[in-house]
């Protein structure tokens, strides 16, 4: 049941959308202008294009962003005519998708949307990145505990606790950004909100809403959408008469003195962007323009305009009063270019101001006319806090000022950064930012984050596993990108974008900041943090990223280029334009498809060439390839009577499905694979649609889900689960719609074992997980496994498997050498409807087996070891002659193994050197020892070790600072010492030792453990680098335990050897051996040798390393034999 208890009946009405912030510098030709002479959105690109000509984006604090931010969003709304919808479009679109849904008579919805945040996430104590932009703060005046926040396109929330939980007001409601917050003195269920995003524009105004109820329903005032300004901004209501209301907007100020029954607008046109009341005296209101103060003194009937003193020109006025000194107003002005101009204090009731002695630049940064705040103190007229990027604080009444916090460091005063709210309640300072909202207790010295609850963030793209619904990757407005797997955790910084998942590696996400300036690649499911590599141009704000089936990366800039594993290389020539929209064939991933504005371009070559295909009325929004055929192909496009379309040729030919769509924005289209229905699943301007051949038409399908704009979905068929990714209220999730089977049907659901980047100290044994996609019994699986691309192998499974039944199928042991190796595995049944859910793969690796005692020189390829970086590429450790300007020195012979042994380290490097597989339980008191010599950026860049008793599949620090000869490092990230150690783990190796040195550590605590590896991880952060590490003589020392011959006791000679060997073992009886080579596999046994000399001859065995293992009464000993 909806709860808005006020429903508009169906208008027209010529209310103008605010095309973007007024007061942006590159605005100034559109001011003025009649709601008779609307603005294209083209002329406010190109407009905002000339100003930047002759400007640096790049400025932290610049303004570049916020409006990239607005124009990646509302260009989708932008139909045939170039021009933007009216608020009155915006407001008739939900009311037409409500009328819709309460009188359809099709298919029940059976969707049931969960959000699932993020409400908070893992690094959040010490990330820079938040939940989501805050614009107001207000706490009830009756009852400390309880607090109202408004967000730019996430509604109202309300906390009863003082900050601790949240609950969201207003998701029946279509798709509001909240400004502003009033509550009754005399009756705190009576609320007001002015809705909008005064600042940034990421959701439009529908006027003044009411709440007699503390917000539990909702009912339209007198100013609604029919009559409502384009922005509004601060509300207030008289504490001595509930009846009388003031309201800033674009439009004047608005007043009303019958509980918003009815408005009068008291100053024409002004743009008004701050008022204040006096304090203890509601006759005197304070409201500003950009460049000029007015005031009343009867109540907000009229204004005059006064502020002697003031700039004649400024380009954004904030304003402040006081109860320590009722007669204070302080104005903060900014320039016609948006820097900062000056602080000024009135002590007459702003008849005149004086300014403040201050020229240090407090803004830092020329984007005032997207965020700007002031705040008083309530108990000391001069202590006064201004707010742009960071915060800043003034005892002397704004003569001088010092900074409270910088938004790259996350100190005790930390805050995000862009400050758009400054506000003391209580005598405490709240501040509302990009990144959340804030309390300070004390003055700014430390200041507690309360938007853990809110789920308020703007994602821009998501993905979801192919393997689970668990795993999820998205990209936010302001906030980075982030990563879920049982939890959230923020990956990268910048404004995240796309988000991608490799579809047979769910461990790896890949993750683009704005315009594709640095790709992020994760290796845990974005657990921890990322390593970056720069783009190769600057796309779209938005730039497209998509993985095909064989895991191969692309991004679509101004050309088509595909990702290498340590940068990108270029695919395509020029198309036509940056890309804006990027689809791979699921199945077969040599068809590609981009858009570029209104033109759809096809490529048969894996982007190498495109043709047009289609032109469209107005520009692509999203482009989907049937995942069960590929000649099927869906497109969506731009404005709220856009259209989605279908091909059934492969694009060269489209036909209209819209149907009866309501007037919304098509912005995503997402088919599910495995489905004889062909389901279709669209994210629109508000809410979600769903399609399928029998229905033959749409749907709403939005149980529980709020009226927001679904800007991303995807798909996991194996969990039956959809994701969307909303602007302004987080992740969402649903079940999908029940669909009937297919008669026959097998799919294959993974690849169980070996684990993706699995380490197997031996042989292995496959494993997958299959199900019974149909409605008949299966009772054989054919099985088709191929090796590092080598010949098929072929198995057969019979059995017995009933629909919708899965079960595990192990396939013959593998013996394999050394190093990565690929499987690739395909099913199939009789009739098998959907060969294209038959396919899995896995990349693992196969590890030797290390001798305990045994020093590893490095000097023969036999002595080679693991090394790869954390995101492929050309790794970064390799076995050679150190000839490094310091580090140039091995220990034994003249081979170590390092990080670019002629030079310097790469940046944004995170790679390993892995050891042997150890079995720790044959000797006693194992010690790991290498030497080692480093030259290291000092709390920059590290090194440490970690290692696995679980093939790789978890990894844990290695001891730690305290323990004797070992680390000389016990920071972490996020420690609060320094702004450099992003990347220390809490026990690592930095700075300079050039000196060849032997480090140890006592292994005792895992005498248990039969199969330990470990890893010399070396991780480079963004800038500087140097030689890094080299290491020699690595080995796993210890007394041998009881059950093994004694080091003395056993010889074995030549060793390297041509073909003979010759073994003398004294002090025993009879012995049997065994010869294996490095997989495992047994390649000679001989039994009962009862003499002390024998010779071993392998004369007919390739030259390689081979393991002798000797046993005798219950004794053991495995040697290194080397053939040449």
């Amino acid at each position: 049941m909806r709860r808005l208890l006020l429903i508009l009946a169906l208008f027209t009405g010529l209310s103008t959308f605010g095309q973007f912030n007024q007061q942006a510098p590159w605005m100034e030709e559109f001011r003025g202008r009649s709601a008779d002479s609307p603005i294209k959105f083209k002329d406010v690109v190109d407009a905002f294009n000339s100003y930047w000509e002759t400007r640096d984006p790049d400025v932290r604090g610049s303004g570049y962003k916020p409006f990239k931010r607005w124009e990646a969003y509302w260009q989708h709304y932008v139909g045939e005519s170039g021009y933007l919808p009216t608020s009155t479009d915006l407001w008739n679109a939900w009311i037409e998708k409500e009328a819709q849904a309460n009188s359809r008579n099709t298919l029940a919805d059976e969707s049931n949307w969960l959000s699932i945040g993020p409400t908070d996430f893992a690094n959040r104590p010490f990330s820079t990145a938040n939940i989501g932009r805050v614009n107001v703060i207000i706490k009830d005046p009756n009852n400390a505990n309880t607090l109202y926040a408004g967000a730019p396109a996430g509604g109202i929330w309300k906390s009863t606790d003082a900050g601790l939980s949240w609950d969201q007001l207003a998701d029946d409601l279509p798709q509001i950004g909240v400004s502003g917050i009033a509550i009754d003195y005399n009756d705190s269920n009576t609320i007001y909100i002015a809705t909008g995003d005064d600042d940034a524009g990421d959701s439009y105004s529908v006027g003044v809403f009411k709440s007699t109820d503390g917000g539990a329903t909702w009912n339209q005032t007198g100013l609604n959408p029919l009559n409502s300004p384009t922005d509004m901004n601060d509300i207030y209501i008289d504490p001595n008469d509930s009846n009388k209301l003031w309201v800033a907007t674009s439009n004047g100020v608005y007043r009303s003195t019958n509980a918003g029954v009815s408005w009068t607008n008291t100053i024409g046109s002004a743009n008004i962007k701050d008022i204040k009341i006096k304090p203890g005296d509601t006759n005197t209101i304070y409201a500003v323009t950009s460049s000029a103060f007015f005031r009343s003194t009867d109540g907000g009937v009229s204004f005059t305009a006064a502020g002697t003193g003031l700039p004649g020109l400024s380009g954004r006025l904030v304003i402040d009063v006081t109860p320590a000194n009722p007669n204070v107003v302080y104005a903060v002005s900014a320039t016609t270019s948006w820097g900062f101009q000056g602080v000024f204090k009135s002590t007459d009731g702003g008849s005149t101001f004086t300014q403040s002695a201050n020229a240090v630049n407090i803004f830092e940064s020329t984007q005032a006319w997207y965020d700007l705040a002031l705040a008083v103190s309530q108990i000391n007229e001069n202590e006064i806090y201004v707010g742009v990027l960071n915060i800043w604080k003034s005892i002397n009444g704004g003569n001088s000022f010092s900074q409270v916090n910088s938004w790259f460091q996350h100190t005790a005063s930390f805050t995000h950064a862009d400050i758009h709210f400054l506000r003391f309640y209580d005598n405490e300072l709240y501040a509302g930012t990009d990144g959340g909202f804030y309390k300070s207790s004390n003055g700014g010295t430390t200041f507690t984050d309360l938007t853990e609850g809110m789920e308020i963030s703007q994602f821009y793209r998501i993905d979801v596993s192919e393997q689970t619904s668990t795993k999820i990757a998205g990209g936010t407005q302001d906030n980075g990108g982030f990563g879920y797997s049982s939890g959230w955790n923020n990956y990268h910084g910048g404004d995240g974008m796309e988000g991608v998942i490799d579809p047979n590696n769910d461990n790896l996400f890949y993750g683009f900041m704005q315009f594709g300036q640095n790709l992020f690649v994760s290796t845990d499911s974005g657990q921890s943090g990322s390593q970056a590599f720069s783009g190769p141009a600057n796309g779209n704000w938005i730039t497209p990223l998509a993985v095909n089936s064989e895991s191969e990366v692309y991004a679509g800039y101004n050309f088509l280029y595909r990702f290498n594993g340590s940068g990108f290389d270029q695919v395509s020539g020029f198309i036509g334009g940056n890309i804006d929209v990027l689809e791979i064939d699921p199945i077969e991933p040599d068809n590609m498809y981009v858009a570029i504005d209104n033109s759809l371009h096809k490529s048969l070559n894996r982007g190498v060439n495109f043709s047009n295909v289609e032109s469209f009325p107005s520009n692509i929004t999203s482009i989907e390839v049937n995942n069960n055929d590929s000649d099927v192909v869906y497109v969506t496009t731009s404005g709220l009577n856009g259209g989605v379309y279908r091909s059934s040729d492969g694009g060269f030919t489209f036909n209209n499905i819209t149907g009866s769509l309501p007037s919304v924005v098509k912005l995503i289209i997402k088919h599910r694979a495995d489905d004889p229905l062909n389901n279709l699943y669209l994210g629109t301007s508000i809410g979600v649609y769903r399609y399928d051949d029998n229905l033959g038409d749409w749907e709403v399908f939005d149980n529980n889900l709020p009226n927001v704009a679904v800007r991303d979905l995807a798909i996991n068929v194996t969990d039956e689960i959809i994701v969307a990714g909303t602007f302004g209220r987080g992740i969402w999730t649903s079940p999908l719609q029940t669909t009937q089977l297919a008669q026959d049907d097998v799919k294959l659901i993974a690849v169980n074992s070996p684990a993706a980047n699995n380490f197997a100290c031996g042989e292995v044994t496959p494993q997958i997980e299959v199900k019974n996609n149909g409605q008949n019994t299966i009772t054989q699986i054919d099985i088709t496994y191929t090796v590092d691309g080598g010949p098929d192998s072929n198995y057969t499974w019979n059995g017995s498997l009933a629909s919708e039944a899965t079960t595990l199928i192990d396939l013959p042991a593998l013996t394999l050498g050394i190093g990565e190796h690929d499987l690739d595995v395909s099913v199939s049944v009789t009739n098998d409807t959907f060969p294209t859910n038959n396919n899995a793969g896995k990349s693992f690796f196969v590890n030797d087996t290390g001798i305990a005692q045994l020093v590893n020189t490095f000097e023969t390829p036999e002595e080679e070891l693991i090394t790869f970086n954390e995101v492929g590429g050309a790794a970064l450790f390799e076995r050679g002659v150190p000839a490094g300007a310091l580090l140039n020195t091995a220990v034994s012979g003249t081979q170590v193994y390092g990080t670019n042994l002629d030079g310097d380290h790469t940046n944004m490097t995170k790679a390993y050197l892995f050891s042997q597989c150890y079995d720790l339980n044959q000797i006693v008191n194992p010690v790991l020892k290498f030497h080692m010599a480093f030259e290291i950026e000092f709390d920059w860049d590290l090194a440490y070790v970690e290692y696995t008793i679980d093939g790789g599949l978890n990894w844990s620090l290695l001891g730690s600072e305290s323990d004797p000869n070992w680390y000389n490092s016990s920071r972490f990230a996020g420690d609060g010492i320094a702004n450099n150690c992003y990347n220390c783990v809490g026990g690592q190796w930095t700075g300079t030792n050039a000196t060849m040195t032997e480090y140890s550590y006592d292994l005792t605590a895992l005498n248990n453990e039969s199969e330990v590896i470990f890893r010399i991880v070396y991780h480079s952060d963004q800038a500087v680098v140097e030689e890094g590490i080299i290491v020699d003589d690595f080995f796993v020392d210890g007394t041998l335990s009881t059950s093994e011959f004694t080091l003395g006791s056993v010889m074995i000679y030549p060793n390297p050897s041509d073909n003979i060997f010759n073994i003398k073992i004294s002090n025993i009886g009879s012995y049997n051996y065994t010869v294996t080579d490095l997989t495992g596999k047994v390649v000679m046994k001989v039994r009962d040798i009862d003499r002390i000399n024998h010779q071993l001859d392998m004369s007919n065995y390739s030259a390689g390393l081979y393991l002798l293992n000797i046993e005798t009464e219950g004794r053991r000993l495995t040697r290194k034999l080397i053939l040449k």
